[in-house]
């Protein structure tokens, strides 16, 4: 019998166009990477640039990642390569393929 995957917590999801399985791994790899002991440069940094190396591994590359408070975007992805979402209150994490 297969293991039933742990619920996700505090997961918000703004805006999406993406296959549900590359939603659970952008929630997955996200949290992983916000869970990562990083003790110097920039945190956010850090984390995108892990979250996005994951999703080049996965899915090939071409993939951009932007973690932070509060930022803004105009942007143009490919069809099925976009999320926006929180996986901690108030920190947010945009990804997608251009």
């Amino acid at each position: 019998m297969a293991a039933v995957p742990a619920p996700i917590k505090n997961v918000q999801i703004f805006a999406e166009d993406v296959s549900e399985e590359m939603r659970a791994f952008a929630i997955k790899t996200s949290q992983e990477a916000f869970q990562m002991t990083i003790t110097k440069g920039k945190v956010f940094g850090t984390i995108a640039s892990n979250v996005r190396t994951e999703f080049d591994k996965e899915y090939g590359m071409g993939w951009n990642c932007v973690v932070g408070k509060s930022f803004g975007t105009c942007l143009t992805h490919e069809i099925k390569s976009y999320m926006y979402f929180s996986v901690l209150p108030d920190i947010y994490v945009l990804i997608w393929k251009g």
